[in-house]
């Protein structure tokens, strides 16, 4: 499960039409640079992206959403 700022990051990405810069990710989202290269780092880690932070420009989507956790069934009806 993504935290808040990545889930953001991974919104962002997916609706625009080009990479934005990372000034442009940090104002549009709300948050610092900083904390938007974390957020791609954990986006990548978790494979939503393929990112290389020298190459920002070449960032690519694999996967634009979350899946949901399905919800435990009861063993017992």
């Amino acid at each position: 499960m993504l935290d808040d700022t990545s889930r953001k990051i991974l919104r962002i990405l997916n609706n625009m039409r080009y990479v934005p810069t990372m000034d442009e990710l940090a104002r549009k989202a709300g948050r610092s640079p900083e904390q938007v290269k974390i957020a791609l780092r954990v986006l990548a880690t978790e494979r939503f992206i393929e990112y290389a932070p020298d190459r920002h420009h070449e960032l690519k989507i694999i996967q634009a959403w979350e899946f949901q956790q399905p919800k435990p069934q009861p063993m017992f009806k």
